[in-house]
């Protein structure tokens, strides 16, 4: 399992794109991530939790912080990969 990333928001590029409805994306150090939720600074342990709940799946997950809150992202390679074994798995 690798650790979700820390990321202060400021050092991030927000994008948007097209997946059967529009999305919120981010781009950092060379990876494109999907929106997955945003928390409260008081809800900081909710974000943690479930990062790690994504890590433990065996998806690239990063977090951001801003001053106001801690944001969620999925990597889209990572969930591109998991989508390609799940169907590989099944077919056989």
């Amino acid at each position: 399992m690798t650790l979700p990333l820390l990321v202060n928001e400021d050092l991030t590029q927000p994008f948007t794109y097209w997946d059967q409805d529009i999305c919120k994306g981010l781009s950092y150090s060379n990876e494109l991530y999907t929106y997955l939720n945003s928390y409260t600074l008081t809800e900081r342990l909710k974000a943690y939790e479930i990062a790690n709940e994504k890590a433990e799946q065996g998806l690239k997950v990063c977090i951001t912080v801003s001053e106001y809150h801690y944001t969620v992202w999925l990597s889209l390679r990572s969930l591109s990969h998991a989508h390609a074994e799940r169907s590989s798995t099944t077919l056989k």
